[in-house]
């Protein structure tokens, strides 16, 4: 056995119960799992490379058992049994994960059948083990969620790229599908999304995160300007040069929970990197697209961006846009060198538009029909990707060639 830090207490010599105590088979889940207590700083803690039968030997001896518990049945024959003979030693209130090497979902539905909160299968990482646990309240988060809306970050790789036009025209189209879209520029000073949206801006953002203690659905809706029907907001805010934020940090977690819960997608304009709100965004962002252009400099910010957003302890899903805000000239970098320099596929390029984009973020409004119809298709692609219809797609396409469909 062995115990980590001099942050990690064993609790087992003294009334107090642990907050965390796992036995692992495997010295890789082992150093997973030190990164992880010593992340969030638990004071009480007990990890060790042993088996089941080392486990219940090791809580039979303490007088208090664990808050959480994590257990490794790799090598057990009989994990249901083994389990069982586990909680004979445990107080009922421990909430116990099992850990595994089997993707099976009969065990799945046995063990949580049993009691046990949560089955993981390796490899185990930090950041499976973050959306697991949520240590702030102790508790293994519940498999069945309620049925929320998807956040969504963009940040651009440098200055210029048009990531809030692709931003917004891709709000645009999702609107259009009949979904609820909820956009929020994070540049406190002043974004160019309502703008772009045809809004005149307020201080909507500004208003539900500094009164984060007493939101409610219809107080936040109530702050957000109507972009496109009754489908499409934003909320925005124009906080003056020089002045003081005059809300807390964390807040905008508290208002992603509840937007979420209204609107299907949460679309988050990330301006500034730097800003801390940028770092909440992408902790809470599910999907995150970086834009680009083809230069050298967004090929090499990519890279550190893609670093950055992986290491995010949401571990959200990224995907690059290459975009082509000015028109094509000599010696810009090229498409597959770019894809080459970044190490991974860019998974939509947007043509240069000449005329019809400039003239519909100036006025306000959605591209018009037959106007800008490669940029339209490569925002629509984006789309499709985003909410699953190019895999509905591809299915329907191979049912057509296999004639089983029309």
């Amino acid at each position: 056995m062995d115990m980590i830090g001099s942050l990690l207490k064993s609790s087992s010599a003294d009334d107090i119960a642990a907050d965390f105590v796992a036995f692992v088979a495997d010295k890789q889940s082992e150093d997973v799992l030190k990164t992880f207590v010593l992340d969030e700083a638990l004071p009480h803690t007990h990890i060790a490379v042993d088996g089941i039968e080392k486990a219940i030997a090791w809580l039979s001896k303490t007088e208090r058992s664990p808050k959480l518990l994590l257990i490794d049945l790799q090598g057990s024959d009989m994990p249901l049994s083994d389990l069982a003979r586990l909680a004979d030693v445990c107080e009922p209130s421990v909430q116990v994960i099992a850990l595994g090497e089997r993707n099976d979902v009969g065990l799945y539905r046995s063990l949580l059948s049993i009691g046990v909160h949560d089955y993981l299968v390796k490899p185990l990482t930090v950041g499976l083990l973050k959306r697991t646990i949520d240590m702030r309240s102790g508790k293994v988060n519940p498999v069945a969620q309620v049925r929320a809306g998807k956040i969504v970050a963009f940040a651009g790789a440098r200055g210029g790229v048009g990531t809030t036009t692709v931003a917004v025209h891709l709000a645009r189209d999702l609107a259009a599908s009949h979904r609820r879209v909820a956009y929020v520029d994070l540049n406190l000073h002043g974004g160019a999304a309502t703008s772009m949206f045809g809004l005149q801006g307020n201080n909507g953002l500004l208003d539900v995160l500094q009164n984060v203690r007493r939101l409610d659905p219809a107080y936040v809706e109530r702050t957000m300007l109507a972009a496109q029907d009754s489908r499409l907001f934003v909320l925005s805010a124009e906080l003056d040069w020089g002045e003081p934020r005059p809300f807390e940090e964390g807040s905008l977690g508290r208002v992603l929970d509840l937007l979420v819960a209204s609107f299907h997608y949460v679309m988050l304009d990330i301006g500034e990197l730097a800003d801390p709100l940028a770092e909440e965004a992408l902790d809470h962002a599910a999907r995150a697209y970086i834009v680009a252009d083809r230069s050298v400099h967004a090929a090499r910010e990519t890279v550190r961006l893609t670093r950055y957003i992986d290491n995010r302890s949401g571990n959200p899903i990224t995907a690059v846009l290459l975009n082509n805000p000015n028109a094509v000239v000599a010696g810009k970098v090229e498409s597959p060198d770019f894809v080459a320099a970044i190490g991974r596929p860019v998974l939509q390029e947007l043509p240069f538009e000449s005329r019809a984009l400039a003239i519909a973020e100036n006025v306000g409004i959605a591209l018009p029909k037959g106007r800008g119809d490669a940029f339209h298709q490569a925002i629509a692609r984006v789309a499709n990707d985003l909410t699953g219809n190019q895999v509905h797609a591809e299915r329907r396409s191979l049912w057509q060639r296999l004639g089983f469909a029309k």
